[in-house]
């Protein structure tokens, strides 16, 4: 008998496919989860995948209320079947459900938290419901909206009760995790010899500064990168060590400031300007991820102080690139060990330079060699497609 997987709002959600946002508006896609929804629906005679579209299932404006927002829901069919038409997916290859009472009690249900939309209604819905904490913000009203969604089971990269602050201080959540890593993408491999590579360690990832108030009240700084930011700020002092390739978010935007005194017409057309001139991250898009992998021996993707890693970090090792990230319960629980998967370092800016300074002596160059390889023969062994997401759904049920 079939399992039966049903995404809520699955054309909205940016993390498995390119959704309107993205084929109308241009924003960047974020497809970090694109390869679950391959898997499930290239397993045909296992699983059923669905779409249920709730009351918010119109994407391009979820701020409306009343009659005027049961009036747009209407065109959420119509976006659903654009979009998987965009993404080269049959639409009748997804069977869409609009009511909650056809969600039975063995089926599994997916949403994602960092569309607050999928999670409207969700207590009507029957069933085993996960959610996917991918992008957290550490709001307070976002863990009411898990609650009251009646979420049986989180997943995300890392178990957010053993890494995250703002998680355990604002949450109080007595859900059990699942820890799923991150899969990089088939591109990403190794394609040059680690001897031809520059001595010196690649950092990227984007740069975002968060300014709520729970945010401020555990860490202080808006920053939720620290280790890409002080990067980035102290070329000097990291320029014999570190190629520094991070952009802070919408850095090269041309947005239009709104203002209380703009009269009406004026305002929306700020808006409407904005909605089609948003960062898009042009200098941090502008260069092929896989070659500067492949450019360097080394390579940082700064965590979140949130407390998980960026996706870089496992893209990295697929490139035979040695990563150097803290020494967390983000990696210990994906099996990673340091000194022996990947290098570990304090934190620090001072840490950092002294530990690539360590890497690059001519004497621990074979040995910096060994850690790189067995990162990417443990990634290429167990961060896979399809064993990975088998594993998912498993743990789910």
């Amino acid at each position: 008998m079939k399992q039966r997987i049903i995404f809520v709002n699955l054309h909205s959600d940016w993390m498995l496919l390119k959704v309107a946002m993205v084929y109308i508006f241009k924003y960047s896609p974020a497809l970090k989860h694109a390869y679950l929804l391959k898997y499930l629906l290239d397993h045909p005679d296992e699983y059923e995948v669905c779409n249920y579209i709730n009351k918010s299932g119109f994407s391009l404006y979820t701020h409306a209320t009343g009659l005027f927002k049961r009036f747009i829901n209407l065109f959420s069919g119509l976006e659903n079947y654009v979009t998987l038409k965009k993404n080269g997916i049959s639409p009748g290859r997804i069977r869409v459900i609009r009511k909650p009472e056809d969600i039975n009690e063995d089926d599994l249900v997916i949403a994602y938290n960092v569309c607050p939309e999928q999670l409207e209604g969700l207590e009507k819905v029957k069933g085993k419901k996960a959610l996917s904490m991918l992008h957290f913000h550490g709001w307070e009203g976002e863990a009411e909206r898990i609650r009251k969604a009646g979420i049986d089971v989180l997943f995300n990269e890392a178990n957010l009760s053993k890494t995250s602050e703002i998680y355990r201080r604002y949450y109080n959540l007595d859900i059990p995790f699942v820890v799923h890593p991150f899969i990089p993408a088939p591109r990403f491999k190794k394609v040059k010899p680690f001897n031809e590579r520059r001595n010196k360690c690649f950092s990227t990832g984007t740069i975002t500064l968060k300014t709520h108030p729970e945010f401020l009240e555990v860490y202080g700084d808006p920053c939720d990168q620290p280790a890409r930011k002080f990067v980035k700020d102290n070329p000097e002092y990291f320029k014999d060590t570190v190629d520094c390739y991070s952009e802070y978010y919408m850095e090269d935007t041309t947005l239009k400031k709104i203002n209380p005194t703009d009269n009406p017409l004026l305002k929306i057309y700020k808006k409407f300007y904005n909605r089609f001139h948003t960062g898009t991250q042009k200098k941090y898009f502008s260069f092929d991820m896989v070659e500067k992998f492949n450019e360097y021996k080394m390579h940082l993707l700064g965590e979140e102080i949130l407390g998980v890693p960026g996706i870089g970090f496992v893209e990295g090792m697929a490139c035979g690139s040695a990563f150097i990230g803290l020494d967390s319960p983000m990696y210990r629980d994906m099996g990673l060990i340091p000194g022996v998967h990947y290098i570990s370092y304090d934190g620090t800016k001072e840490g950092l330079k002294e530990t690539i300074e360590f890497w690059q002596r001519h004497e621990n160059q074979d040995k910096l060699e060994e850690i790189a390889k067995r990162g990417i023969e443990f990634i290429t062994k167990k961060f896979r497609a399809d064993t990975s997401t088998k594993e998912l759904i498993q743990r789910l049920m």
